[in-house]
């Protein structure tokens, strides 16, 4: 009787304790046998859809993804390799998924995956180009409404919470919130500067939080970013959480300085070697009101990071997010709560961590009000808001749409400045978006459309989205991304 066959009849509490089981005795033939344990879990059909599409990977030699799975298993202390699967994988993608889409069927719109938190906006560094530096440093969320935050988070299903700033390990609260709400995961991104042995060894304890350690490059490009100094201590921060097991992910804002050292292989291999697991890549977008249009990366560069992501995600065990080139993966744009929001340190609920407008502020309504506002429906209605998903974002690819929505839903900016990109500076972004789509169109038709690129792997997802060459959107990224629902038509008026 062969494995599948075997546990036909198992119910989730059986299921649930052979993972448990399982992942203590990790070998290529039990990673196989998870995912079948995990389609046992669920019956959403994308998801499922995607659970195979993985156990492909893991049975394609060549592919990086199972030794991506065994790095992360064989690091991290068996008590928090469960951790991981119950709070990731089980509550946020699983549990999470059907909780969503009771959610819906009651309220009429399907809750996002994640919830952005930015706790502070008091930082130790003024990193150049920041995307907070309009916001000023004084904001903070009070622990209790925090608190409150979460609950309803968990209440729709969200329970996947990414951690920003500010500097999340300057908010007193920090751990606090991490221990208090063991069933939900946490990214925290931080600068690294503050990170000692003691809280590194509290996290690892704590077991239900990833660090991502944000580094533009070596210390040349990261000191030249954040200032002299910054990459030593992050080297240090590196050491300390390798130390102690805790989950690592490192982030880079791409600018046209910096675009070649963080997209060459020796810097991922570099980044590797210091204990990431995920490499993250953020464009560096002018929304601080200090809008700087020589630090955006030039469509060559941006197309360039693309070619890049798609190769390690070859050859690299290593789980890669590209923000923005990451589009055909998720149909396009991913804001105003189709798949996440951000919530800053003001209470002010926003589309995007990028996109600076509100009219709801968390202080006087529900993140359920606030989700289904005519803002944030305004959005989804016109998501996607390119057919090249190449193109996916509203403020630097199509910001006639983001104007569109400004002009329809009267929103207020959430900081001053941040209105020039939209009025004294559009037509600068007006021109960037032009110069990146006429060259990317040509991409999307031949890469995609036409299929000309050798595709990665050829059989996974097999005709599961309908609108670009599939061969394109089969990587391991892919289709974690994908184990969140995607839902063509999230909004609903009520």
């Amino acid at each position: 009787m062969d494995f599948k066959t075997k546990i036909e009849g198992f119910t989730t509490h059986q299921v649930f304790s052979l993972i448990l089981e399982t992942l203590n005795r990790i070998s290529d033939e039990n990673l196989i046998r998870l995912t079948y344990l995990g389609e046992k879990l669920t019956s959403d059909e994308e998801v499922l859809s995607s659970i195979a599409g993985v156990r492909r990977l893991l049975q394609d030699p060549k592919h990086p993804a199972k030794r991506l799975f065994r790095r992360v298993l064989n690091y991290m202390p068996p008590q928090n390799n469960r951790s991981l699967f119950e709070t990731l994988f089980y509550r946020a993608w699983f549990l999470g998924g059907k909780k969503r889409e009771q959610f819906e069927a009651e309220h009429g719109f399907w809750p996002p995956f994640v919830m952005i938190l930015s706790p502070t906006l008091r930082c130790n560094l003024r990193c150049k180009g920041c995307y907070t530096l309009g916001y000023g440093t004084k904001p903070e969320l009070p622990y209790d409404l925090v608190k409150r935050v979460l609950a309803e988070c968990q209440e729709m299903g969200i329970n996947f919470i990414t951690v920003l700033g500010g500097e999340p390990f300057v908010y007193p609260n920090l751990f606090q919130m991490i221990e208090e709400h063991p069933q939900i995961f946490f990214q925290v991104y931080t600068n690294g500067t503050l990170m000692s042995k003691e809280k590194a060894k509290r996290l690892s304890e704590l077991g239900n939080a990833m660090v991502v350690i944000s580094i533009e490059g070596y210390e040349e490009e990261t000191d030249r970013w954040r200032g002299k100094g910054v990459y030593k201590k992050i080297m240090n921060a590196f050491d300390d959480l390798r130390e102690t097991r805790v989950l690592i992910g490192t982030s880079a804002t791409v600018t046209r300085q910096n675009v070649e050292v963080v997209a060459s292989e020796p810097f991922v291999d570099f980044m590797m070697g210091k204990g990431s697991f995920a490499q993250m890549y953020f464009l560096y977008i002018p929304v601080n009101g200090q809008a700087d249009f020589s630090l955006m990366v030039t469509p060559e560069q941006r197309n360039h990071l693309r070619k890049q992501v798609m190769y390690f995600r070859e050859t690299k065990p290593m789980f890669f997010l590209d923000f923005w080139n990451d589009g055909p993966h998720v149909n396009g744009c991913i804001a105003g709560g189709r798949r996440y929001f951000h919530l800053n340190a003001k209470g002010d609920v926003e589309p995007c961590v990028y996109t600076h407008i509100a009219t709801d502020n968390i202080y006087n309504t529900t993140l359920s009000k606030a989700l289904n506002s005519p803002l944030f429906r305004s959005i989804r209605a016109r998501q996607p808001h390119n057919s090249n998903h190449l193109r996916p974002c509203m403020i630097i690819d199509n910001p006639h749409v983001m104007r569109q929505v400004i002009e329809e839903t009267k929103p207020r900016f959430t900081h001053p400045g941040a209105e020039e990109i939209y009025t004294t500076k559009s037509h600068d972004m007006d021109a960037y978006a032009e110069r990146f789509a006429h060259f990317a169109d040509r991409v999307w038709q031949n890469e995609y459309i036409k299929g000309q690129a050798k595709p990665s792997i050829r059989e996974a997802e097999e005709g599961l989205a309908e609108s670009i060459n599939r061969s394109q959107q089969d990587t391991f990224g892919a289709m974690i991304m994908r184990l969140s629902p995607n839902r063509e038509n999230p909004t609903k008026d009520i």
